[in-house]
């Protein structure tokens, strides 16, 4: 066994013999350690794997569920509906039952109109004003024989008559009845107030009765309580008249012979009526 001196003597040998033969590493270098990556600590239950991490159960279902398939709409067609037998004369029968209907309304109403029930529906007020040497002329030169009860009637329609004035000349003898002359005859009772005016004989023997004035004044003191004036003339004379009277917002209507009707006439009337467009219910 060696002694404590021997023991000593070891201890303090230089470190160079103790290390002589061997590598000398560099005094500066430091190696450190990686640390192991620590692995997610897994529960297992009692039935080894049962329990598993939820990290792995998502990444197990990621992998295993398949890819859901693009929804493909594929639109239904509905079969489209057959008539049905007599559906189309249902409807015309609905139709002609419904007009019935609104037929029977209206006489009601016009029913009721008349005795106070309801008020019947205004209609448009016309006064016709009839330049009777004109139109009377007109139809002579037309080889036409005309009905005025007819023309009124065809004049008015359904609209308001407020007045019908026929201007007539007559002549100056006292002994002719007035009932019996020319230009009245065709006029007396059918609803025409008659507005005479004797012939001026002149050195030549002619005869004139000019009706404008009188005429005119009648048209402008009555236009305010009209609707329509109806002019029963050609003459070129009126187109002044026609222009006033349409200034304050009335209807002017011109009824004549085409052949017979002043062009200026015609072209400032609101509506124009030839008669020979007419004749076949005008004739008398």
């Amino acid at each position: 066994m060696p002694n404590d001196s021997s023991n000593q003597a070891r201890r303090r040998r230089p470190a160079s013999a103790a290390t002589s033969g061997r590598a000398k590493a560099p005094a500066t270098a430091e190696v450190k350690e990686t640390p192991p990556a620590t692995k997610p600590r897994t529960r297992r239950g009692r039935r080894g794997g049962a329990r598993r991490s939820k990290a792995a159960v998502q990444e197990t279902t990621t992998q295993e569920a398949p890819r859901a398939a693009p929804v493909r709409v594929i639109p239904i067609r509905r079969p489209e509906r057959e008539p049905v037998d007599g559906a189309q004369p249902q409807a015309e029968g609905q139709l002609a039952a419904l007009t019935a209907v609104q037929s029977a309304l209206a006489a009601l109403e016009r029913r009721l109109a008349g005795i106070g029930g309801v008020p019947a529906p205004a209609r448009a007020r016309v006064g016709i004003f009839v330049d009777v040497p004109n139109v009377m002329y007109a139809a002579e030169r037309e080889h036409v024989k005309l009905d005025y009860a007819k023309m009124l009637k065809f004049i008015v329609r359904d609209r308001e008559l407020v007045r019908a004035s026929a201007y007539a000349p007559i002549s100056d003898d006292m002994q002719l009845k007035l009932e019996t002359q020319k230009f009245v005859q065709p006029f007396v009772d059918l609803g025409y107030r008659i507005v005479t005016k004797s012939w001026k004989r002149y050195a030549d023997g002619t005869l004139k009765a000019n009706f404008d004035v009188e005429l005119a004044i009648d048209v402008l003191t009555m236009s305010d309580r009209l609707d329509t004036v109806t002019l029963v003339s050609g003459d070129g004379d009126f187109r002044r008249l026609v222009e006033l009277v349409e200034s304050k917002g009335v209807r002017v209507e011109v009824v004549a012979f085409g052949p017979s009707t002043a062009a200026e006439l015609r072209a400032v009337a609101d509506e124009y009526t030839d008669l020979n467009d007419h004749l076949a219910e005008l004739r008398a």
